[in-house]
């Protein structure tokens, strides 16, 4: 049976209507743009029919010509699509950051002196100032084995570390569960040429266990799922340089480009050694949310360098783009997403880390963070 949806509605709007005492309209200036508004009394009656109908609440605007119009109500959605909505806060950050020497997990600092860290996905690894690489999921920290030749890499969801470190048994690349702290799998890379042997450092990997390794000379793709089977992208991707990776894909500099513009690109990596090119980057510094929808870049300052106080951030596919402003006369810098919202960031003064400040995407605004 055909029904006409609107027909009932109008018609039942009106019954109930009906029966409302609505008070008479304001005037409405009329300098001013006019623009139609629902009564309350009909959105009460709506909602009204809506209970009764079983639950099901159809919202009805009125257009410039007066007529009936369905329009949907869709759910407000962050920028990952993840409808839980942390608010923006002053508040210590949960997720591992470092600031002025002090190391931050879960909002407590962690004992040492550190120098860098990164993270991902509830795990971070970070060097201390003895030079010491450590690793763990809370407070609690674990030392990187072997003398570490590069800093580590974290897979995008945080659950795969790969290092490549001598040890007595040789120079080699590790792979590490970071949830159990096993080593996954394990591949020599010492490379011996013209009598020298070149190390390996690891410049990235993925969450099917794909690590990227180079040195001077040479570029291997480890696949790490199937033992000790290297790929060498020197022949499957020429002068393409894997820098890094994120939730949206590898960061490739294009060693080919003729500019800058296309120089910089993410990539989705093949078996067989392939970068297929998904999109243009605007620069290697960019960090991506834990989802790989949105990425932030920026700001730069000192030397030569134009001055540039604010962060950039743009959805991946390039459709929306927008400026998160400094709170306050210092400069920003991106340093890493606490989710797909929030966005923590260094603030700069004179060219020196002078505190913390976290910025929503959502709000379109940032705000000082307080560390004491």
């Amino acid at each position: 049976m055909n029904v006409d949806i609107e027909e009932i509605i109008s018609r039942e709007l009106r019954e109930v209507a009906s029966g409302l005492d609505v008070p008479a309209r304001p005037p409405v200036p009329q300098e001013r743009h006019r623009v139609r508004h629902l009564w309350r009394p009909l959105l009460v009656a709506a909602a009204m029919i809506g209970v009764a109908a079983g639950g099901v609440t159809v919202l009805v605007t009125y257009g410039d010509d007066g007529g009936a119009q369905q329009a949907s109500s869709p759910p407000v959605e962050t920028p990952g699509g993840d409808p839980a909505v942390q608010p923006l806060t002053a508040d210590v950050p949960a997720v591992p950051f470092l600031f002025d020497g002090h190391l931050y997990v879960d909002g407590k600092q962690v004992s040492g002196t550190w120098s860098t860290v990164r993270q991902a996905g509830g795990t971070w690894v970070a060097e201390r100032s003895d030079e010491t690489w450590w690793w763990g999921t809370s407070a609690e920290h674990h030392a990187v084995p072997g003398t570490v030749v590069s800093p580590p890499r974290l897979s995008p969801d945080g659950a795969l570390l790969a290092v490549a470190t001598t040890t007595q048994d040789g120079e080699q690349a590790l792979l590490i569960d970071a949830r159990s702290g096993e080593t996954v799998n394990a591949v020599q890379t010492a490379s011996t040429e013209q009598g020298d042997s070149i190390p390996f450092t690891v410049v990235g990997v993925t969450n099917d266990m794909k690590v990227f390794l180079e040195n001077d000379r040479r570029r291997l793709m480890w696949l790490a799922a199937e033992d000790d089977e290297t790929v060498d992208l020197g022949g499957t991707a020429p002068d393409q340089w894997v820098r890094g990776n994120t939730s949206a894909g590898l960061i490739v500099f294009d060693g080919m480009s003729d500019g800058f513009d296309d120089a910089v690109y993410l990539a989705e990596a093949s078996e067989s050694g392939a970068l297929d090119r998904l999109r243009t980057l605007p620069s290697e510094g960019v960090v991506v949310n834990p989802s790989g929808t949105w990425l932030a870049f920026g700001g730069t300052w000192g030397g030569e360098a134009e001055t540039i106080s604010e962060i950039t951030a743009q959805q991946v596919d390039g459709s929306r783009q927008l400026a998160l402003q400094p709170p306050d006369d210092r400069d920003l810098q991106a340093v890493t997403w606490e989710d797909d919202d929030l966005l923590l960031a260094e603030l700069y003064a004179d060219g020196r880390p002078t505190g913390m400040a976290r910025c929503s995407i959502r709000e379109e605004t940032c705000l000082v963070i307080d560390l004491l």
